[in-house]
């Protein structure tokens, strides 16, 4: 039996238990040395591979370009992933010093397609620009149907700055011809709005909560997306029988400070409490040495 014990819950489950550390992208902690795997390094030929075949089928079957879009992939977030590599980014020390938070919104009735459009081109400008290197954005819908984006970063930026990329963006959109955006004054328009996370730590599990919880539907396009060096970080220490006490010995007894999920591979008991910091040194201090390498 294998246990993991993460940044909001302590699992076990019938696995192999290989990497002391896991919830890395390419990242692997083995008898103390973190090793790199290597993966997916011929998916651009696959992928070239998979847009022929798909275009010779639609070509001999004649599929109808409605019936495409209706079958298009559709995707939703993975709350429980987005919420520990926040937790894992926040508690890294360049963050406890700085910790902004981002909502960037856009004109109602936007599609989501120029919404991504315009939201990517706003981060490659703030990137190139604004010293932008380590954040993690996550997609939500607004009661007005048209999406927008939360960002967390521990690099500063002017918020008027940033604003100004926004308005450049839109306003080439505008010269495009979008509907939407001709009667929007787009050279004034602010759409990015910044918020300093509080030392606290307990600010930024509610900003989660209220943001990530509540975010249930599907996107046509990635929901969420982090730069390369918060991909890296570690989630959760996983641990066997052996070390089970020194890990248990640390978390309350009562059934009530539990969300408990089980099924037939696996267990999961959710924290409704905060653990002890001590729990999680070894992998903040694993995640130090990986964001700064």
């Amino acid at each position: 039996m294998a246990y993991q014990i993460s940044y909001s819950s302590i699992s076990c489950n019938r696995r192999k238990l290989i990497s002391l550390l896991s919830g890395s992208s390419n990242k692997k902690l083995v008898d103390g040395e973190i090793i790199t795997v290597k993966r997916g390094h011929n998916n651009k030929a696959k992928l070239k591979n998979r847009a022929e075949v798909k275009k010779i089928i639609e070509e001999l079957f004649q599929i109808d370009e409605k019936v495409v879009k209706e079958n298009k992939k559709s995707y939703k977030l993975n709350k429980s992933k987005v919420r520990k590599k926040c937790i894992a980014f926040s508690r890294l020390e360049k963050s406890k010093k700085f910790l902004a938070f981002y909502s960037i919104s856009f004109p109602c009735g936007l599609s989501d397609e120029i919404c991504h459009k315009i939201f990517n081109t706003w981060l490659t400008r703030c990137r190139k620009n604004c010293g932008l290197k380590s954040y993690l954005w996550i997609a939500e819908r607004q009661k007005n149907g048209t999406i927008h984006f939360h960002m967390l970063t521990n690099d500063y930026m002017p918020v008027i700055k940033v604003n100004g990329f926004m308005a450049s963006c839109l306003s080439t959109e505008k010269g495009k011809g979008v509907e939407v955006l001709k009667e929007i004054d787009t050279v004034k328009y602010n759409g990015v709005d910044v918020k300093k996370v509080d030392k606290n730590r307990n600010s930024l599990i509610g900003y989660l909560t209220k943001y990530i919880t509540k975010n249930d539907i599907e996107f046509s396009h990635l929901p969420w997306h982090c730069s390369r060096d918060v991909s890296r970080l570690f989630t959760a220490r996983n641990f066997d029988s052996q070390e089970r006490d020194k890990y248990f010995d640390q978390l309350p007894e009562s059934p009530e400070k539990y969300n408990v999920h089980i099924t037939d591979n696996y267990k999961v008991a959710g924290f409704k409490f905060r653990p002890n910091e001590c729990i999680y040194s070894e992998l903040d201090g694993v995640n130090e040495e990986v964001y700064n390498h």
